[in-house]
């Protein structure tokens, strides 16, 4: 409940109950049923007060069952779109890693095509190491 609606509720039962009071204290009847409708009037505020929190338990269990509905609703939309982008990545790593086994096919076909009077297996292996090397100084 907001602070507004408690300020308003609590000066709605505070009204009542001086509005009750001031009335009966300032009607012409004897004592004892003065007393009486005194009695009465708070065991009404008594019994509208339990009417009005048992109403804002009903509406705080409501309001946490939609809370918790909206939070698994949210909770599920987000596992969903997480598995969407690591089956994205997964793609495109893969994608990479072919693409980088395309490039390695065509610079040991260069390296194999511009070998002057080295063996093939030899540049290769030449490259590899050379790969190796840039690869540790990074």
């Amino acid at each position: 409940m907001s602070k507004g609606n408690k300020g308003w509720l609590l000066g709605a039962a505070i009204g009542t109950i001086v509005g009750s009071v001031t009335a009966l204290l300032f009607a012409p009847k004897p004592g004892k049923a003065l007393r009486k409708d005194i009695a009465d009037g708070a065991r009404q505020v008594g019994e509208k007060t339990q009417e009005v929190a048992g109403k804002v338990t009903e509406q705080g269990a409501i309001l946490v069952d939609k809370v918790k509905e909206t939070a698994g609703d949210l909770i599920t939309d987000i596992r969903q779109v997480t598995k969407e982008k690591v089956e994205q990545v997964s793609e495109i790593v893969e994608d990479t890693v072919e693409t980088v086994k395309d490039v390695k096919t065509v610079v040991l076909g260069v390296v194999d095509s511009e070998v002057d009077g080295k063996d093939a297996e030899a540049a290769a292996l030449e490259a590899a190491v050379t790969a190796e090397e840039d690869k540790d100084a990074k």
